[in-house]
C-alpha cells in the first residue's frame, strides 16, 4: 500500500533517501500558509506504521499522511502495534 507522508522541510535532510516533493499544488500556492513548509513523498508499507517505520520516518517530524487512494489527510497515527502484542 502507498502513503502520502508529509514532513516539515526542516526534516528532509534527515532523509536523504527519499524524494521529497512539494506539498502544496497549484491552488494551495495561491494562498500564503504553513503548507510552504512542508514537502510530500510517496512511500510504501502494508499500513502507515509500517510505512514510516520501514522508512525510518521520525514520527515527530510528520505532519499528516494519508493512503495514496483517500482524498483526506490524517494528522494523527493509529495506536502502535508493540512488538509483544499478539492477538487474543
Amino acid at each position: 500500500m502507498d502513503f502520502h507522508i508529509v514532513i516539515l522541510n526542516e526534516f528532509i535532510a534527515s532523509y536523504p533517501e527519499v524524494t521529497w516533493g512539494k506539498w502544496k499544488d497549484y491552488v494551495r500556492e495561491q494562498m500564503i500558509s504553513q503548507g510552504d513548509h512542508w514537502s510530500e513523498a510517496t512511500l510504501s508499507g502494508n499500513d502507515v506504521w509500517d510505512c514510516i517505520d520501514k522508512h525510518k520516518i521520525n514520527p515527530l517530524h510528520l505532519v499528516q499522511w494519508k493512503p495514496v487512494e483517500d482524498t483526506l489527510y490524517k494528522v494523527s497515527l493509529p495506536d502502535h502495534p508493540h512488538p509483544f502484542d499478539h492477538p487474543l
